[in-house]
């Protein structure tokens, strides 16, 4: 008979890191007053968006299509690159770090699921040895469009998205981390849910 195994998902943004990476990497990679400009224009939007009006999706193309399009992949890789190294890695913290390190000492199979671009998360992922399952940005001969490719990575999609990895059926033990109302129904999937663990 089969021996069943442990999947862990982790969440990123305050889950795994102590703040949200999104507003960080515009100040990385665009500048103060650039971001501050946008945030400007786009705010109205922003709080018709969070208040339920529009889509999530809907906004962050906007946001996207005023950043990062026209950027190539070369571009975009040596920029988050830049970020990880020197402002995400120092926003781990070490209890989520030390959780993700202990699955994989037990043999678990462990994915980051996120609705942050998986753009500039591929390097956390990279340096821990675990899988990544995030928003795709479209690129186009090379280059972003600012688009984003099928679903935002929040709520359903993200069960979706796991279940398009992974035959979560053949696993004995599900553990999941979130800490925002976007992973309620990956922690719900899972047999040891885990809601704003890490200190």
């Amino acid at each position: 008979m089969e021996q069943k195994k442990t999947l862990a998902l982790f969440d990123f943004d305050k889950t795994i890191t102590d703040r949200d990476s999104f507003l960080p990497f515009m100040l990385f990679s665009l500048g103060y007053l650039r971001t501050i400009c946008i945030l400007l224009v786009f705010s109205p939007v922003g709080i018709i968006c969070f208040a339920g009006f529009i889509p999530r999706k809907k906004f962050k193309e906007m946001i996207f299509r005023h950043t990062i399009k026209g950027w190539t992949k070369e571009k975009f890789h040596d920029v988050a690159l830049d970020f990880y190294q020197k402002k995400m890695r120092n926003w781990v913290k070490k209890s989520a770090a030390d959780e993700i390190k202990k699955h994989l000492e037990n043999g678990a199979d462990v994915s980051l699921v996120s609705a942050s671009p998986e753009d500039w998360l591929w390097p956390f992922t990279e340096e821990y040895g675990i899988n990544l399952i995030a928003t795709r940005l479209e690129v186009k001969d090379g280059v972003y469009t600012g688009s984003i490719v099928g679903n935002n990575c929040r709520k359903a999609e993200k069960v979706r998205r796991v279940r398009e990895v992974y035959d979560i059926e053949k696993y004995s033990d599900i553990y999941a981390y979130g800490d925002s109302a976007g992973d309620y129904e990956m922690l719900k999937i899972s047999n040891h849910p885990h809601f704003r663990y890490f200190s």
